[in-house]
């Protein structure tokens, strides 16, 4: 590949993670000195300015802007054995549009203003992290209690830069995840062991969400939603070069006292009823081929389990490839999959075949977060380049349908609040089409200095008979503009 190759191979990580996620991460911090003190300061801006779908007569806003800040502040303690993580966070949000739901919130705006006690300029501070992590407490096993970020699928990193590419853009949090591009997230209380030997991998879970995403009274926990799993995986190895492997299993149980009932049996809940398991797998290889690297992911996961007293039975799968020319002018890479996730053929049966995706950062698989991957086939083809080692462009097309006409159309990121009428996941009529639209994305993300980055992204979504259906208008604009500053480690 050669060292200029390499060197811009490298760089995959950082700007994948960046365009995927507009920003650095709190979640991820640098490693932190043995037996030393360090401080974060991190600070993301945004404003985000919509043109939804446009109702019928008599129906919300679709177009508005809205401004809003985070603020995480932070302090580590690493020791050989021991390492400590306290941090707080403050979120404000000014301008948010009071008037733009119906049908439905009309973008994440009318999402803010909603769950956020329906204030136009909402601020909070609160718990982000509060955690202890014990090392090596029996050989090659970590253990970590309290209050943590997570992201499924990325428990364990390998050496191969285009493989954790892949893995940040398009694996890790697709089940489970900290919500991270919401201006709130949400975080997890409960327990995380890690062991490690050669090439194997072993995390364990047993956590309970906080709620945050859209809802304004972030930080507190949801006792009454418990997911608990674990996953293996063998990195690649001088046997099995190139090739990530990982098998897991979930279990989600949602008891909430939500009336929202995200389904298509038309039925209404007192409370949530929900306990699913999900078994699955993935596989993720970068191979040296040509003059550049091919890369290939195949995902599956199957679930059984109860639904509000039905059976439930779902299944999504994913196949993707990619090429890049490391070595060409701008380290072009392109890539393509199919993605799909069950819908529910019959609503009036007793069996529920929706895939539910638990508590993901659905952003990274619906960049406009206008859909979830929740009965739905994605067909999409994405170019990347590289035009400097602080520039990262993306362009992304996706053709999308519904997997059952007679199913909805669904929206969400999963559980945000204890009790109230939103279960985290929406609907709308499917309108007996499977034909939901094409979408084109464009995102940039630039790292000006090691402390300041700024992120831009623009999406545009041309809506079918399922949109039309329900709306006056078939064309939805997004778009935002993001910096942030960084101080510390």
């Amino acid at each position: 590949m050669g060292i200029r190759g390499g060197a811009r191979l490298s760089l995959l990580i950082a700007a994948i993670a960046s365009s995927a996620t507009a920003g650095p991460q709190p979640g991820s911090p640098a490693p932190a000195p043995s037996s030393a003190w360090t401080f974060l300061a991190q600070d993301t801006f945004r404003v985000e300015s919509w043109r939804f779908f446009e109702p019928h007569p008599g129906g919300g806003n679709p177009d508005y802007h809205f401004a809003a800040n985070r603020l995480l502040l932070q302090v580590r303690r690493a020791m050989p054995r021991i390492e400590f993580r306290l941090a707080v966070q403050h979120v404000g949000l000014a301008g948010l549009p009071p008037l733009a739901s119906g049908p439905g919130a009309l973008g994440t705006g009318a999402l803010y203003f909603d769950q956020g006690g329906r204030r136009r300029h909402p601020q909070q501070l609160y718990l982000r992290y509060a955690n202890l992590r014990l090392k090596r407490i029996l050989p090659g096993l970590d253990l970590q209690v309290g209050r943590q970020g997570y992201a499924s699928g990325n428990e364990s990193v390998t050496r191969e830069p285009a493989i954790e590419a892949v893995k940040r853009q398009r694996m890790d949090a697709r089940l489970i995840g900290e919500f991270e591009w919401s201006i709130y997230q949400r975080g997890y209380d409960g327990v995380r062991a890690d062991w490690s030997r050669d090439a194997a991998r072993l995390t364990g879970i047993v956590f309970m969400p906080t709620q945050g995403g859209f809802a304004r009274e972030a930080g507190k926990t949801m006792t009454n939603v418990v997911v608990a799993g674990a996953t293996f995986g063998l990195l690649p190895s001088a046997s099995r070069p190139h090739t990530d492997l990982q098998a897991f299993i979930w279990r989600y149980a949602d008891e909430r006292l939500v009336s929202g009932r995200p389904d298509n049996s038309g039925r209404t809940a007192l409370a949530a009823d929900v306990g699913i398991t999900t078994v699955g797998g993935t596989a993720i290889g970068a191979y040296p081929a040509g003059g550049g690297q091919l890369d290939l992911l195949g995902w599956l996961a199957v679930q059984r389990g109860r639904w509000y007293g039905d059976d439930h039975s779902a299944v999504s799968a994913a196949v993707e490839a990619g090429y890049q020319w490391p070595r060409g002018r701008w380290s072009p890479w392109l890539r393509a999959g199919l993605s799909h996730a069950s819908g529910d053929a019959d609503g009036a049966d007793t069996r529920h075949e929706t895939f539910f995706p638990m508590l993901p950062t659905v952003r990274r698989f619906s960049q406009t977060a206008v859909y979830s991957t929740m009965n739905l086939d994605d067909l999409f083809v994405q170019a990347l380049a590289f035009p400097t080692a602080a520039v990262s462009l993306r362009l992304d097309l996706h053709r999308l349908w519904l997997a059952s006409a007679t199913d909805r159309w669904y929206a969400g990121s999963g559980a945000t609040l204890s009790q109230g009428s939103n279960f985290g996941y929406v609907t709308r009529p499917s309108n007996g089409s499977t034909t939901f639209g094409t979408s084109v994305e464009a995102s940039a993300a630039w790292t000006v200095t090691r402390h300041w980055s700024v992120n831009g992204f623009a999406g545009a979504l041309s809506g079918g008979p399922v949109v039309t259906g329900t709306f006056f208008g078939h064309r939805l604009w997004f778009v935002y503009g993001e910096t942030a500053l960084r101080i510390g480690g």
